[in-house]
């Protein structure tokens, strides 16, 4: 008599109930990384956004700006006031000294962010530093928050100097 090798229909159908629990109870736990991790990487990019205006300031010695833009793909994207910033911002040097964006004006372009994200802030559509760094108009905090509810947002502060601090914010 020959033996067979391989595996038993049981033996399948066991293997595959064990697989399928364990990626029910890991997926979930996955999806909530993936989503932490989202909220990190923007709070971290409108932090070097808020550094990028401060260092072109010092370096150009001009008023240098990061604004809301909803026209964030314009060849000369500019700022509005609002403080809904998921639709996009901007980084820009005032070189001439003309209050209005020109093309190489532009530092740096941010994309409106996912629309399962929420950025606001409690009052301010821009903030711009002087010559040496400082904020002209005072600081304020916004808000990032997800689609999720409880303590899974991130509070931005950014501080009179220009100074920013991200710590978690409870969303609702």
């Amino acid at each position: 008599m020959k033996r067979s090798s391989g595996f038993t229909l049981l033996e399948l159908m066991i293997t595959l109930t064990v697989g399928a629990i364990v990626l029910s109870v890991g997926v979930p736990s996955f999806r909530a990384v993936i989503m932490d991790n989202r909220l990190v990487t923007q709070a971290n990019q409108f932090v070097t956004s808020v550094s990028l205006a401060r260092s072109a300031a010092v370096r150009y010695q001009r008023n240098a700006t990061v604004c809301a833009s909803a026209n964030y793909d314009d060849p000369v994207p500019d700022c509005i006031a609002t403080t809904d910033w998921s639709i996009g911002w901007i980084v820009w040097v005032d070189k001439d000294r003309d209050t209005v964006t020109d093309a190489n004006e532009i530092v740096s372009v941010f994309e409106p962010l996912n629309d399962s994200l929420a950025f606001s802030s409690s009052g301010t559509a821009g903030f711009t530093y002087d010559s040496r760094g400082f904020s002209l108009a005072g600081g304020d905090d916004l808000v990032l928050c997800d689609d999720r509810t409880g303590e899974t947002g991130r509070l931005i502060r950014v501080n009179a100097v220009g100074r920013t601090n991200v710590s978690r914010q409870g969303c609702t």
